[in-house]
């Protein structure tokens, strides 16, 4: 797990607005030098002038009078996922539940306070999800969040809270800290977390930890599928065993990697 960065460092001007232009990028799709600056506030010039350099260091692309997030990026992010020490067994797994199931399994870990999605995997039956892998989402809203949340110190859990808020995703979303913590407290319990609808209306999904031989929290692996499916035995007692199962696995495979 990674610290939670409070932004409390010195930060580089320059640097702070090169990283604005990317996120805007990425939230865009393209965009050109006159809607980058209306957006952000930046002159033309500025953003001009961040643009070519991120273009000369091939981290945008230019189509046209529009730039987009260059491709290079997709190296970044697959070296950044095999950094993660357990992205290769927890992939197999995740594959395999999402085959097993013919649901959508996934694994997240923690950075910064929120929620990145590893791995993805659809099933034979799978419905459509906006998570895909490099996705940041809050904790408080999804299983697998909530299965991090739960083994973490009550003080880290505060912190997360305090910058990123518990903000309604759906109408079943919890907003309440108190509720929350609860709600935390039975996920220990149990040794699984659900989400009944949270972030995506009619949509279920139950989450397990991923704990290291020694205790240390890795992330969480999750099984998710459309209310009709998920309901009754089938998700109160089937699929949180093959969860706990695949969880046992990558534990295991974890230690030997």
């Amino acid at each position: 797990m990674s610290e939670l960065n409070d932004g409390g460092g010195r930060s580089v001007k320059a640097v702070q607005t090169s990283c604005e232009i990317l996120e805007e990028l990425l939230e865009r799709g393209s965009a050109g030098v006159t809607e980058l600056s209306d957006s952000l506030g930046y002159s033309k010039a500025t953003i001009h002038g961040h643009l070519s350099t991120l273009r000369a260091n091939e981290l945008v692309a230019k189509e046209g009078d529009e730039y987009r997030i260059g491709l290079r990026f997709v190296g970044y992010g697959e070296r950044a996922k095999r950094n993660v020490q357990i992205y290769e067994v927890a992939k197999e797994e995740v594959d395999k539940l999402a085959a097993e199931t013919g649901e959508v399994a996934q694994v997240m870990v923690e950075e910064h306070g929120r929620g990145v999605y590893l791995h993805k995997s659809e099933g034979e039956h799978s419905v459509q999800t906006a998570a895909y892998p490099g996705t940041r989402n809050y904790l408080h809203c999804t299983a697998l969040g909530k299965a991090i949340l739960a083994h973490l110190p009550e003080e880290r859990v505060d912190a997360i809270l305090d910058r990123h808020g518990q903000p309604a995703v759906t109408e079943h979303t919890i907003t309440d800290r108190d509720e929350l913590k609860a709600e935390l407290e039975a996920v220990r319990d149990r040794g699984i977390a659900v989400d009944n609808e949270e972030i995506l209306q009619g949509l279920r999904c139950i989450a397990a930890p991923l704990h290291g031989n020694d205790g240390t929290l890795y992330g969480a692996i999750s099984v998710s599928g459309p209310t009709s499916r998920m309901k009754g035995e089938r998700f109160e007692e089937t699929l949180p065993e093959a969860l706990r199962s695949a969880a046992n696995v990558i534990q295991i495979n974890a230690m030997q990697a």
